[in-house]
């Protein structure tokens, strides 16, 4: 019998309908399983990087914030980030905004003058003080007219004067100079602090030379050879000191009771408003001219003298300044311009028969004064 090849039903036939049905299926699902990873993928790619993205963002941020404000969320600029910025302290405090008002202010500082003379008439010996604020040119005073030994603080007014005559182009810093052996006043040997005293007769320095030795090292030699170029002690005097200040005439005879309770009568007396004085004109010049006065700036903040005014301040701040010490009459003195959040100068002249005790005294002082000066300010 034969079969009908239409209507008859081919197994074989059907098998193969049915496995082809399955791998379109299955190629199918495997194409939509690697579809949909790859699109997993590509979010998840997208996240991470967006993710990093805004966690660069926030470390930036994070430490922006720790470098670029101050505990008042102040903005400030970060010394280390400035090209060629040295290591040393700025010379001024970042800006700063003063928080106490002018009543306020002014109880502070009558406040300042109270503890001052407290605590220096507890002292034995001769004490003066002098302050200046650069910025608004307040003043606090205790005995600031007594002469006492000027030593070698007078050496900030010399070589400010023999600056000015260089700025005017009346002579040059670069010019030679001969030191002269002789005993001063004919010749520049003195003996005491400084390094030239043992050089031989006819050695050369410049005048830059001679000026960097008698502020950093207080050397008197190159003092006195300042002042040769100057004209002498009297000529720069009258010349220059007397024309800023002169409550106690450096070159005349004075007569005074001295710590000990002694007469003492003798020239090289000066007082703590004078040197003060002397050290605002150096300021004052400063900042007319920082290029030209910046040599003696960098000398006086770098002497191998640490005790007196820069003890009593913050090391964030630079402090330019002059001790001078005699023991033979006891005096101790420091006159210096400090950089602060305020500028202002300070002179402390002690005269008393411990060196040691006076340093400590000066250092209090300048103490009292920079935490007065900070305390108008957040």
């Amino acid at each position: 019998m034969k079969h009908n090849a239409r209507s008859g039903y081919n197994i074989y036939s059907s098998k193969r309908r049915s496995n082809n049905d399955r791998r379109k299926i299955f190629v199918v699902s495997c194409l939509f399983i690697c579809m949909l990873c790859v699109i997993l993928d590509i979010v998840f790619i997208a996240k991470l990087l967006t993710g990093g993205k805004k966690d660069a963002k926030a470390s930036a941020s994070t430490t922006a914030g720790s470098v670029m404000t101050d505990d008042s969320g102040n903005v400030i600029s970060d010394s280390s980030l400035v090209p060629g910025d040295s290591s040393e302290p700025s010379e001024s405090a970042a800006t700063r905004v003063q928080t106490a008002d002018a009543a306020t202010r002014t109880a502070n500082l009558e406040s300042l003058q109270a503890s001052i003379a407290d605590y220096l008439g507890k002292q034995s010996g001769r004490y003066s003080v002098y302050y200046i604020n650069m910025a608004n040119g307040e003043t606090a005073a205790y005995k600031e007219s007594q002469p006492i030994v000027a030593a070698s603080s007078i050496k900030i007014a010399y070589n400010t004067y023999l600056y000015e005559k260089a700025a005017s182009g009346e002579l040059s810093l670069d010019e030679k100079i001969t030191y002269k052996a002789a005993a001063y006043p004919d010749g520049d040997y003195e003996s005491g602090t400084g390094t030239i005293q043992t050089q031989a007769d006819g050695t050369e320095f410049t005048l830059k030379e001679v000026s960097h030795l008698s502020i950093t090292i207080s050397d008197n030699c190159g003092t006195n050879m300042v002042l040769r170029r100057l004209g002498g002690e009297d000529a720069v005097n009258n010349n220059y000191l007397k024309t800023i200040s002169s409550v106690v005439d450096y070159r005349e005879k004075v007569t005074y009771t001295d710590y000990t309770g002694a007469e003492k009568s003798g020239k090289r007396r000066t007082s703590a408003i004078d040197l003060a004085k002397y050290a605002e004109r150096l300021y004052k010049d400063y900042k007319g001219n920082t290029t030209a006065y910046q040599p003696l700036i960098d000398d006086l903040c770098n002497t191998e003298y640490s005790w007196g005014v820069p003890a009593g301040v913050s090391g964030d701040y630079k402090v330019a300044h002059k001790v001078g010490f005699n023991p033979s009459y006891g005096a101790y003195n420091d006159v210096g311009i400090v950089f602060g959040s305020e500028d202002y100068v300070l002179c402390v002249m002690t005269e008393s028969g411990n060196g040691e005790q006076a340093k400590k005294i000066i250092g209090e002082v300048s103490r009292m004064v920079y935490e007065y000066v900070e305390s108008n300010y957040t």
